[in-house]
């Protein structure tokens, strides 16, 4: 039995016989590159609901190097993130684990899928046996320990696994591709076909969106990393008349960019205004209409934080570079030619004041817009 080299997607449904407390809908992708097996696992755990989703990215030789999980569990929501040179050495959200050394493979507690990670590399002959370290992930606990396993080749399509530390020990069928189609008396597959192509939205989300700031960032993090999350927000836009126009948004920032970057959607009216009204022409009372996003980065060699926005309703962009002062952040730029600044004030955990304003040839600085943010996620 080997690997697939060839391009192959497929579904895979397992259903855990054991207590029928739980099923996972589980998807291979195979290229020449390595394989991805992601999937969503959900169990009923002591009676409350748990879902775990999770993705792990292999090399061409199945040696793990990227891990991801996400567990919702008693309303709390907790991400692990695993990565792994190929040879032993493990960061854990971003920080080096020695914990993990000479681990090679990542075993998930809730899924049969994993065991076909040491299955594949191994490649074992039938009747060879082998002793593995694996990082071991246990659920809903979240907590990773470093396992010594062993692997015995039965048969073609049969392996047994022992885990040392335990003295657990079970028989594992597998199909031509060493995916389990049976865990012995606890998981049974009860479903495989092709898989239907990757969501190019999903995939450019997992692209773009980092879980926490780059280590390269340091202490300069801090500036704008209280930002993460959603916010509502009440908004005022100023007119040089004196007008001022009142309406509502939303605001969502998030690490990108491999933690490097902070970039945001910000959106007036809101998503919710905008699909029930999608077709009702702006009020002149209204505030402007805004669906723009925010890239910033800190530029270490100045340190100083930099920010490109985007308006595509109106075609408004804007440079602006600066970094935070106590409890306000504040921004400076140039629109047609008049120095603008951009800050954020009275800085809470759940609250804050977003306000533009321009500086025009008398030297005074007039409000152009506000808003006044309430955390929400």
């Amino acid at each position: 039995m080997t690997a697939s080299n060839h391009s192959t997607n497929r579904e895979i449904m397992w259903r855990r016989v054991m207590d029928d407390l739980s099923f996972e809908h589980a998807r291979v992708i195979q290229s020449e590159s390595g394989t991805e097996i992601s999937g969503s696992v959900l169990v009923a755990q002591n009676g409350l609901p748990l879902r775990v989703d999770y993705c792990i990215g292999c090399d061409a030789s199945w040696r793990t190097r990227t891990v991801e999980v996400d567990q919702s569990w008693r309303g709390v929501r907790r991400k692990l993130r695993l990565k792994h040179d190929g040879s032993g050495r493990w960061q854990k959200d971003g920080k080096e684990d020695s914990t993990l050394a000479g681990c090679i493979d990542v075993d998930l507690g809730v899924t049969p899928s994993t065991n076909a990670l040491p299955v594949n590399r191994l490649r074992m002959p039938i009747g060879e046996s082998r002793e593995i370290d694996a990082a071991w992930i246990r659920f809903p606990e979240l907590e990773i320990t470093p396992t010594r396993q062993a692997y015995h080749r039965v048969h073609e399509k049969q392996y047994q696994y022992r885990n040392l530390a335990t003295g657990f020990k079970t028989l594992i069928d597998v199909d031509d591709e060493g995916l389990p189609t049976e865990y012995a008396g606890i998981w049974h597959r009860v479903a495989d076909g092709a898989a239907a192509p990757v969501s190019v939205s999903a995939e450019f989300a997992r692209a773009l969106i980092g879980d926490a700031p780059s280590t390269e960032l340091g202490d300069a993090a801090e500036a704008f990393g209280w930002l993460i999350g959603g916010w509502v927000a009440q908004v005022r836009d100023f007119d040089p008349d004196g007008r001022v126009r009142h309406g509502s948004g939303e605001w969502w920032f998030s690490w990108a960019l491999e933690g490097r970057a902070i970039q945001d959607v910000w959106i007036s009216p809101p998503r919710a205004k905008r699909i029930l009204e999608p077709s009702k022409p702006p009020d002149a009372s209204s505030a402007n209409n805004r669906y723009g996003t925010t890239v910033r980065w800190f530029d270490r060699k100045d340190e100083i934080w930099r920010i490109v926005f985007v308006n595509p309703v109106d075609g408004a962009r804007y440079n602006l570079a600066g970094t935070r002062e106590g409890d306000r952040i504040v921004l400076l730029g140039k629109k047609d030619g008049h120095p603008i600044r951009w800050s954020f004030n009275e800085i809470r955990s759940d609250s804050v004041t977003w306000r533009g304003e321009e500086c025009h040839s008398d030297g005074q600085w007039r409000i152009t817009a506000e808003f006044q943010l309430r955390r929400i996620a």
